[in-house]
């Protein structure tokens, strides 16, 4: 059977493919760290093993575009700023994940609304994340996403200010230790989806 030059010479689809399912495990990270936050109560048993198996996929899917990159003849974009992209989607699901063991572990059920509504952003933001994958060929629809994901991020840090400064009004020692643990937590994984922005940012300049 004879292949098309055109079909040996496309970028190998894989890459992507993993890129798309990263960013899938941190929206199911952020909204099983959501129903934590908003729990009345405390939850059943085995939600930490959840958390640890959403971790886990995210970092086995890691490793699997690093192999893919390895083998692949051609792909949609430099090897480099594949895994760049992917390292910094399995840090934010790794950092969301650990931020709802925390709060497991010091229980603390029925947070303040300004981490839910960091959730809820960093939720949207994963989504966004899914379509730049398919955009990396469009480079209008990919600035879209871009801007889009700078401006939940702006937002997302003026709540954790708020968040911050707020809590020592009326909390006790021992919670507002804990909630600021949780903050430091949640704030780290801001910090992966701003590289991951970043990185974005610097495609798109360098393909323009």
């Amino acid at each position: 059977m004879n292949l098309s030059l055109s079909r040996l010479l496309a970028p190998d689809p894989v890459s992507l493919e993993h890129l798309a399912a990263l960013a899938q495990g941190m929206r199911a990270a952020v909204d099983r760290v959501a129903q934590l936050m908003a729990a009345p109560t405390a939850p059943a048993a085995g939600a930490d093993q959840e958390l640890t198996v959403i971790d886990t996929e995210a970092t086995a899917r890691h490793m699997a575009l690093l192999t893919s990159l390895r083998s692949a003849f051609i792909t949609p974009l430099p090897r480099q700023d594949l895994y760049l992209l992917a390292d910094g989607l399995n840090d934010a699901v790794e950092k969301i994940c650990n931020a709802g063991i925390l709060i497991l572990f010091t229980e603390q059920y029925r947070l303040p609304e300004a981490p839910l509504d960091i959730l809820e952003i960093l939720g949207r933001q994963a989504d966004l994340f899914r379509d730049a994958t398919g955009q990396f060929r469009e480079l209008d629809e990919l600035e879209e996403t871009w801007i889009q994901l700078q401006r939940l991020s702006k937002r997302s840090e003026r709540l954790m200010t708020q968040w911050v400064a707020g809590m020592s009004d009326d909390l006790l020692q021992r919670n507002y230790n804990r909630q600021r643990e949780t903050a430091h937590a949640l704030n780290a994984a801001l910090a992966s989806v701003r590289g991951v922005i970043a990185h974005l940012g610097s495609i798109l300049v360098r393909e323009s």
